[in-house]
Parts: C-alpha cells; structure tokens; sequence
C-alpha cells in the first residue's frame, strides 16, 4: 500500500513526540543515598520548609515536602486546623494536597526545572523548586546530608 510523503512525515513526528515531550524529564544520574534540604528560617508565619530525597539507582525514588511549626514542631500537611484555614480562604488546595502534586511532579520529571506549578500554592511551589534545586548539583556530586537554603 502507498503511504504519502505526508502521512510518512505525520508517523515520523508522532513517533517522536513522546521522546521529545520527556527530554525535559530527564535525570542526569544522581549518587544514591539521602539528601535534606530546608528553609535556612523560619518565614513570617512560622513555618520551616523542608525537602527529604532518597536516590537509588541513580534516581529519586522517595520524596517528602512539608514544613514544620516554629511553635510546637507539627507539620504542616497534618495540621488539620492550618489546612482549614487554606481552603477557606478560597485557593483551590492545601498543604496535604499540593505537596502530593510536587512531589508527584518531581518523582516524574527528576528536575526542578520540570516541575509544575499548582494553582493556589505558588509561593510554596517556588520554594520547593529552590530546595530541591539546591540538592540536585548535590546529588550528582553524592554530597548527602542537609543543606540551609534562602527561599523566597
């Protein structure tokens, strides 16, 4: 059967697509082992940001995303209270959600670069880019251990 040059054209670009799409989402060989990155300060509500990351196999195979209260160390996902107070305010998501949907993101791509943002947690979404960003030269260096990071 004859195929057109376009159709040819058409399967060769669907074909690559999908390689295309993920060459973004590609990891460079991290060191195994485990890695921390948090907020070098408390921010004005109270809250330390942290990022604890686990490489096996040269890949992030567990991710965890919280903060911790400056007041009596919960975290900020379980705060039930703290959670409520976020979905009253109308912005679509709280802490137990949109740190599920960045680590997810993150665990996908395996750069900061690659992540995407969540509507209604931009700052904590810029802050978790700038703290797994600070541990991925780390990690391809195998500099395990925790790290201070200036968020925004």
């Amino acid at each position: 059967m004859f195929m057109s040059r376009w159709k040819w054209a058409g399967l060769a670009v669907c074909s690559l697509l999908p390689v295309l799409l993920m060459a973004g989402c590609s990891s460079a060989g991290y060191r195994d082992g485990s890695y921390r990155a948090e907020a070098a300060d408390f921010d004005q509500s109270g809250w330390k940001d942290y990022v604890q990351l686990t490489v096996s196999d040269g890949k992030v195979t567990e991710i965890e995303y919280d903060a911790i209260s400056k007041e009596d160390g919960r975290k900020k996902t379980e705060d039930l209270e703290y959670q409520q107070q976020y979905r009253d305010a109308g912005l679509g998501t709280d802490p137990a959600d949109y740190t599920a949907k960045l680590e997810d993101s993150y665990l996908e791509c395996q750069k900061s670069s690659g992540v995407d943002s969540v509507s209604g947690a931009t700052v904590s979404t810029g802050r978790f880019k700038d703290l797994v960003g600070a541990l991925e030269n780390r990690m391809e260096q195998g500099e395990t251990g925790t790290v201070a990071v200036t968020v925004k």
